[in-house]
């Protein structure tokens, strides 16, 4: 009876962690918007066909084609976040602010230069 009652324990104590660990899990995937890629991938299909009003009658987009486009990221920093938008890729990075890591850069999808940027200062002179 009372390795039952251990094994009862036991149960219910791994059962909350185990619900603690999806709750943890959903909660952090919704702050850093993981969970909404299906609709923000859904949002992009639906800019791909705005763009088809942009579309030479060749069936081609208007801008020439470019090679491949290198964004540097920082070591320690990573990608939080893109977003497109009238020919234009927005890259969010986030990281530790004393590596440079939180700045913006603005792509230009059609010709694939960069257009500009910003960054985060995290100095204290004025």
């Amino acid at each position: 009876m009372k390795a039952i009652k251990i094994a009862v324990a036991i149960m219910t104590i791994l059962l909350v962690v185990g619900f603690a660990v999806v709750i943890y899990t959903i909660s952090t995937r919704l702050s850093d918007g993981t969970l909404s890629k299906k609709a923000e991938e859904v949002e992009m299909l639906s800019e791909k066909a705005a763009l088809g009003a942009s579309v030479s009658g060749s069936g081609h987009l208007s801008g020439e084609p470019f090679d491949l486009v290198s964004i540097k990221i920082p070591a320690g920093c990573r990608l939080a976040d893109t977003q497109l938008l009238e020919g234009r890729i927005l890259f969010r990075f986030d990281g530790e602010l004393t590596r440079d890591c939180q700045r913006v850069e603005l792509y230009d999808s059609i010709k694939g230069n960069k257009i500009g940027g910003w960054q985060i200062d995290i100095s204290t002179d004025r």
